[in-house]
């Protein structure tokens, strides 16, 4: 009787819904430049109560088109390479079409929509926290092949690649642990259990833009956002039908292979992107394959109603050589020519949007993802298989014009197995986290000046029983549930609007405030007795002043970070010999404190410049209840893997058809450990920890558009010929080029 009455209610709302469309408004008008050139494909945002609600692509003509909006008011935005406007208020009346232009300026201003940091999404500078955004011109100007080339060069951030194509890759965000960032496709978070994920596997193809968010974010997402969130947004169908093809060779007899369409008509967008990347590699056993596709499919009606489903796929195979360059401690044995991993990524997503009312909007999301991955070497093959299941829906409330509030549920289901991870018998079993949170987060904007975004998250993370194993060091450890409690909060003040036609422009400070948990993997769990570990947690602050010089061509930001590491898990004791001596605990501690530097410059629109430097410092602390750091750390070591000094840089100039780039990271000394033996080194009374050296990696490339919409381009990385190992013992690629030709059917 219940449901059937839930049932009618949620007909009629539907009904409702269905009729005020009938009544809905439309909004319209031309994107222009400085000089009154149209912009085709200008990105048109739409906000209302501060949240961002739809997204328009110029067609062509420079022309976008909303449709089906209810009466109210809403702020409208457009930006383009180069070119932002400021977000203007339009207030509309039933079945009024009104008509607004946009002209935008010369800005080297970041103001395109986020949904990473906020629930809704928001705009670049409305929000506190640490936010950087790669969109889909920068990605192509630089000729990217994976994602993580992308985020490489973002303050902050830290990318190792172990050597070659296909290498294991980690992202280090402000000093914590790679597996310390909850890595998403539209969303869809694809962390392993336990947090780790290995970016090596993500393609650039297909992409719209990457959003990397720095800070804890778990009070939005819950487990595994410890230090930062990392959200890659496919293409999505906007305008009329449009197809694109690419074919690139290059050294090391690299192959590149990709397809893509995208298009929208009478409400209904559809995308698409199939991509392959093989590569011989440098040494025996170092060949390579990445294969990727992307498929997005929405239906709108208006504002009021939507429907979307995305897919993500990869399947990758690469050789694993092992460590073949520094050695320090001789103990290399060659080039290893049978071990290989093979990876099947997967993950599916439906949502729902309903605008229930004028003020109320349901958002409903449910997302699968697998993560298969075999390892094979010459004493045997292992498994490792991860499944992740998220349901999460919430309610956005419009309280008035300048404040909203969104509250929600998550259900969240997590399992892994593992050859490894077996019972007394030696089988492998399943072992099931279940996570049940609730959030809440306000948006409040009192005035155009201060923006205000806080919010916090209640977390049951149940983990199933372990049943013993078969080497005596682990009895039966029954079902645990922890509840943890993550806030967040973050503002924005422009203390100064500046004159726009000034040298000195608007001062924007930011900072934000945060906690983050990441609960114990499979192995933490699964080689130990201790059934009491709790997740890790992180405590974090940041703050930071961004300037805007010469009428916003000059964004120059500098923000202060601390992070402070608790609850971390070691393992005391034990060996390879008496299993039964190993245990976990949640003892060790760290922090990473340090200064981000940014600038953009725009002085043209064909010409754009920015560079980045990050300075860390990260330690060692000592566990708690004692004087010592778990062996065999000091107090006072830096973290592995984590350079003191960083930086990059990007120029990029357009010149009628011709686009020329290039790009380079530098990095300074970074403490790492030995290639072979890892940690283990000490046990054999060999150190363990070296200095790995620093090294500049600069990138060149250019691109020519012909008519008939193609495209020929070339790019030569690490141009200056540096020998360096991201990953200590792991000698990054020489000197290397590719070239290659895109087509759009049809052409410009």
């Amino acid at each position: 009787m219940r449901i059937g009455k839930t049932a009618i209610l949620f007909f009629l709302c539907l009904s409702a819904a269905a009729f005020n469309l009938l009544q809905a408004g439309t909004l319209e008008g031309t994107v222009s430049d400085p000089g009154g050139q149209v912009v085709p494909g200008a990105r048109v945002s739409l906000k209302r109560s501060l949240v961002a609600i739809d997204e328009r692509q110029a067609d062509s003509r420079g022309v976008y088109r909303f449709e089906g909006l209810q009466e109210g008011k809403y702020q409208i935005s457009a930006n383009a390479p180069g070119l932002a406007s400021a977000s203007v208020d339009v207030e509309f009346r039933k079945d009024e079409v009104v008509k607004k232009d946009i002209r935008l300026q010369l800005s080297a201003l970041v103001s395109q929509v986020v949904v990473s940091a906020a629930l809704g999404g928001a705009l670049v500078p409305e929000i506190g926290a640490s936010v950087s955004l790669i969109d889909q011109h920068e990605i192509d100007d630089r000729g990217a092949q994976n994602a993580f080339e992308v985020v490489r060069g973002i303050p902050g951030i830290e990318v190792n690649q172990a050597g070659r194509h296909g290498g294991v890759t980690g992202v280090f965000i402000r000093g914590g642990e790679s597996k310390y960032n909850a890595v998403m496709i539209d969303g869809m978070e694809l962390n392993e259990f336990g947090g780790s994920f290995d970016m090596a596997s993500l393609p650039a193809d297909g992409i719209e833009r990457v959003e990397v968010t720095r800070g804890p974010e778990s009070a939005l997402y819950g487990p595994n956002a410890l230090t930062g969130v990392i959200n890659i947004i496919s293409r999505k169908g906007d305008g009329p039908a449009r197809f694109t093809a690419l074919a690139e060779g290059g050294s090391y007899s690299t192959r590149r292979f990709a397809t893509g369409g995208s298009g929208l008509t009478k409400g209904f967008s559809w995308a698409y992107n199939l991509s392959r990347v093989d590569s011989d590699g440098v040494v025996a056993n170092d060949n390579y394959r990445n294969q990727s596709a992307f498929l997005s499919l929405g239906y709108r009606q208006g504002t009021r109603r939507q429907f979307d489903f995305h897919f993500f796929g990869n399947a990758n195979d690469s050789g694993a050589p092992g460590p073949y360059g520094s050695d320090p401690n001789g103990f290399f044995y060659g080039i290893d020519t049978v071990s290989r991993g093979k990876q099947n990524l997967f993950g599916y997503q439906f949502g729902y949007t309903e605008q229930l009312s004028s003020r109320v909007r349901q958002v409903t999301v449910a997302s699968l993802a697998t993560n298969d991955t075999i390892y094979h070497t010459q004493w045997g093959d292992s498994n490792n298989n991860n499944l992740r299941g998220i349901f999460n829906t919430r309610s956005e409330i419009a309280l008035s014009g300048r404040d909203t509030l969104a509250a929600g549920f998550e259900f969240n289901r997590e399992q892994i197995r593992h050859t490894y991870i077996s019972d007394s018998q030696y089988n492998p079993f399943l072992l099931p986290r279940t996570s049940f949170g609730y959030f809440l987060e306000n948006r409040w904007s009192p005035s155009n000046r201060l923006y205000l975004i806080t919010g916090i998250r209640f977390d049951n993370l149940r983990t199933g029983a372990l049943p013993p194993d078969g080497y005596g060091s682990r009895p039966y450890i029954p079902a645990t549930s922890v509840v943890k409690v993550n806030p967040r909060i973050s503002v924005a003040y422009l203390v100064q609007n500046g004159d726009s036609k000034g040298q000195l422009g608007g001062t924007r400070i930011h900072g934000s405030f945060g906690t983050g948990i990441r609960p114990p993997d499979g192995f933490e769990l699964a080689f130990t007795n201790n059934p009491g570990l709790k997740p890790e947690r992180s405590i974090s602050f940041d703050a930071g002043v961004e300037q805007r010089l010469f009428a916003s061509r000059t964004v120059v930001d500098f923000t202060y970070f601390y992070n402070r590491f608790q609850d971390q898990i070691i393992t005391l004791g034990g060996s390879m010999i008496n299993l039964s001596s190993y245990r976990s605990a949640n003892l060790k501690n760290s922090q990473a404190q340090g200064l981000e530097a940014s600038f953009r410059f725009q002085p043209l629109q064909s010409l754009e410049l920015g560079g980045q430097y990050t300075y860390l410092d990260s330690e060692v602390l000592a566990l708690d209840g004692a004087s010592q750091a778990n062996a065999p750390y000091t107090v006072g070591q830096p973290l592995v893997r984590r350079p003191r000094h960083s930086g990059s840089y990007n120029v990029t100039w357009h010149y009628r058809n011709l686009t020329l780039n290039t790009n380079a990271y530098l990095r300074g000394v970074a403490l790492d450990v030995d290639p072979s033996l890892g940690l283990s080194a000490c046990s054999y009374g060999m150190p363990c920890f070296f200095n790995n050296p620093g090294y500049t990696r600069v990138d060149a490339g250019f691109s020519y558009r012909l008519p008939k919409g193609v495209e020929v381009y070339g790019k030569i990385n690490n141009l200056l010929n540096r020998k360096y190992e991201e990953v200590f013992g792991y000698p990054a690629l020489r000197a290397n080029f590719v070239a290659g030709m895109k087509f759009s059917f049809p052409s410009e």
